[in-house]
């Protein structure tokens, strides 16, 4: 092993073949978040123009005696010129991981049935980030039915995913790259390097302190010391979260997650609404996940060492502290990094510069979860779409009368039945009412509590592809209800034409203009109405009825109509009148009927006419009266009376008086009378 004198920190960097020399590194990395590496380098042989490697890799390579301890590995995103020593030329460097070139954008984008991992999954392939790792999840996380990046960066969308479901992630450092390892568990952590630490009261740098080698030992760098531990509290031992499914209306969805309580004031709840969730199952994960993260903090080791191998992510055994409770196994949550290049130390102004590695770690039997610091985006305002559907499809819906729409700013191409998820429809009217917008109608989109993942329609416009019906401001009188028919129209048999003319629609219009005052109706193909009880209309002046075809009124008991003045019944064709009981008829003055032709009266028993004055029965040709074998018959020769018995019965005269009277009796003729007298 070699001793104090010979043990030296070194340091490389590469930096795109510049000649620099790499005079201190400053790293600081926590758990969950982007590291930050701020660099002194110089250059020994002149200037360096710096804007050709911003945004590309720098690695560094940290050494001690020869020996690679680790490495660092960034993204040059800033760089400035600080001073001209006897060494060169000194410029400071910033590197950041590639987390950064993902982070300057602003995006929208819908992902529809996915978890949060292949959302996160997606996002970064889709960026074409390649260095993560997803390894380190261990449980399987719900389908999100709907989950929008809604004016954000890639980073931050995926941010905020990861710490809504409690998944964090640190970067492992290679020579030539950084990767972002994603977890989810205290379990799939590695060892630190080194493993275990000694705790030391009295560790101190060994070789930026002094050079004296007298003040320490190569054994430095297994040494802890200032282990000491914080502890906080927020009072929060309970978190209930509740959100609200239409489509289990009865109840609020709703689940409540309680901490360990540390002290007799640690029950404070946390009431969280909306929790942007449908089921109970994912209520109750997001509040496990929320009060955990609220009590992350609640202990936190700090030390420092000269470690420089000790990294954010991994477990680190402490041992040797004369406090039992500050022995046993961490997770590095966070360091801070302070390495000089020993052969610059002396000089340059870095005289004194402590060499240390600052540690903060949480016991692995406490759950790690991060913050959240990445807030939801929250909408402004109504949004303009346009309904879609499947190729060819003009009304689409679901069992709820749900719609989908396209964005504007949705560039993603997707077909029109998987543009976004269903989205409710506000119906005018109260319940009632149901009137679907169509595909292509341009909509306007509100958003519940301002949350991109619920949408709602709340109305609806018209654009330079849908105007209005009537040409505006000409008919600005006029307020309507009008639909459009759907799919293919079909026959329509012998139908007459109408004064509309064959529109295609069904249409309720209003006329408000003065003096044409009108409440019109179309009915494009068949008009129903039913009226459970009673039914009245009240004409004013005039009403007149065209029926094309057939016309059939079917009443279940009585009918009156009483008219006013005259009544016109004109049939071109046949009439039939079926009266199952009894018929009256009633006429105050005259009544006159026409036949063209003939005249048929048939009586089951009798008929009887009577007239206050007079009856008169006339005929062009003849009259017969019959009845059985007697026949009484008149013509414009006479009157013939037949039958097999003839009697005529007068009380007082019979006058028979002619030219000429022929009286025979075939068998026989009798004539009797009180006084018969013969001329």
């Amino acid at each position: 092993m070699p001793d104090a004198f010979s043990r030296q920190s070194q340091m490389q960097i590469d930096l795109g073949g510049e000649q620099v020399e790499l005079v201190r590194i400053r790293a600081s990395e926590e758990l969950g978040k982007p590291f930050e590496i701020s660099l002194r380098v110089v250059a020994t042989l002149g200037e360096v123009d710096l804007l050709p490697h911003l945004g590309k890799p720098v690695g560094l390579t940290c050494l001690e005696d020869g020996e690679l301890q680790r490495y660092f590995h960034g993204i040059l995103v800033a760089g400035r010129f600080v001073e001209e020593t006897n060494s060169g030329h000194n410029y400071d460097l910033t590197l950041m991981p590639w987390t950064e070139l993902i982070d300057q954008n602003v995006d929208y984008a819908i992902h529809q049935d996915l978890s949060a991992v292949d959302i996160i999954r997606k996002t970064l392939d889709d960026a074409g980030m390649t260095d993560y790792d997803l390894g380190g999840i261990t449980k399987s996380y719900d389908p999100r039915v709907y989950c929008v990046q809604y004016r954000e960066s890639d980073f931050a969308f995926v941010s905020r995913l990861m710490q809504e479901e409690g998944i964090y992630y640190y970067f492992e450092h290679h020579e030539n790259r950084h990767v972002m390892k994603l977890c989810d568990a205290q379990s799939v952590h590695p060892a630190s390097n080194p493993a275990r630490l000694e705790y030391s009261s009295s560790s101190v740098s060994v070789f930026l302190t002094s050079s004296d080698p007298r003040q320490g030992d190569d054994s430095s760098g297994k040494f802890i010391h200032n282990w000491y531990d914080r502890v906080a509290t927020n009072l929060r031992g309970k978190l209930t979260v509740r959100d609200y499914d239409f489509e289990k209306a009865d109840r609020p969805v709703e689940a409540e997650s309680y901490g360990d309580g540390e002290h007799s004031h640690d029950e404070k709840e946390v009431y969280v609404y909306p929790g942007n969730l449908v089921e109970e199952a994912r209520a109750s994960h997001l509040g496990e996940v929320a009060l955990e993260s609220q009590r992350a903090g609640r202990q936190i080791f700090t030390g420092e060492t000269q470690a420089t191998g000790i990294a954010v992510g991994t477990h680190l055994t402490v041992f040797e502290h004369p406090h039992e409770r500050k022995n046993g196994e961490f997770l590095i949550t966070k360091t801070y990094h302070n390495i000089v290049n020993e052969t610059y130390r002396s000089g340059d102004n870095l005289t004194g510069e402590q060499f240390s590695t600052k540690v903060e770690a949480i016991p692995v039997s406490r759950p790690f979860r991060p913050q959240r610091t990445v807030p939801r985006p929250v909408t402004h305002g109504l949004e303009s779409a346009i309904v879609t559907g499947p190729e060819g499809e003009e009304i689409y819906t679901d069992e709820w009368g749900r719609v989908k729409v396209r964005f504007h700013w949705d560039r993603s191409g997707s077909s029109g039945d998987k543009s976004t998820c269903w989205i409710r429809v506000s119906q005018t009217g109260g319940l009632g009412n149901l009137i679907l917008p169509r595909v292509t109608h341009e909509v306007l989109v509100d958003f519940l509590n301002g949350d991109p993942d619920r949408p709602i329609v709340v109305g609806r416009v018209f654009n330079s592809r849908h105007k209005p019906i009537y040409k505006l401001p000409e008919h600005k009188t006029r307020a309507l209800w009008r639909t459009k028919r759907y799919g293919k129209t079909g026959q329509y048999p012998e139908t007459q034409d109408l004064d509309t003319g064959k529109p295609g629609v069904n249409e309720l219009r209003f006329e408000d203009k003065g003096g044409s005052e009108e409440v019109f109706l179309h009915a494009e193909r068949d008009m129903n109405t039913r009226i459970r009880h009673e039914e009245t209309h009240h004409v004013g002046r005039n009403q007149q009825v065209m029926v094309g075809n057939d016309r059939e009124v079917i009443v279940g008991h009585n009918e009156t109509i009483t008219i006013g003045n005259d009544q016109s019944r004109q049939i071109a064709h046949n009439q039939t009148l079926d009266v199952g009981d009894q018929q009256r008829e009633t006429i105050g003055s005259h009544r006159s009927v026409s036949v063209g032709r003939t005249d048929t009266l048939s009586v089951g028993q009798t008929i009887e006419i009577t007239a206050g004055t007079s009856i008169k029965l006339e005929a062009g040709m003849s009259i017969e009266f019959k009845v059985g074998a007697t026949t009484i018959s008149m013509d414009n020769m006479g009157i013939n009376f037949k039958g097999p018995m003839l009697s005529l019965k007068a009380d007082a005269t019979v006058t028979v008086q002619s030219l000429k009277t022929d009286i025979t009796g075939s068998a026989m003729l009798t004539e009797t009378g009180g006084i018969v007298m013969i001329n």
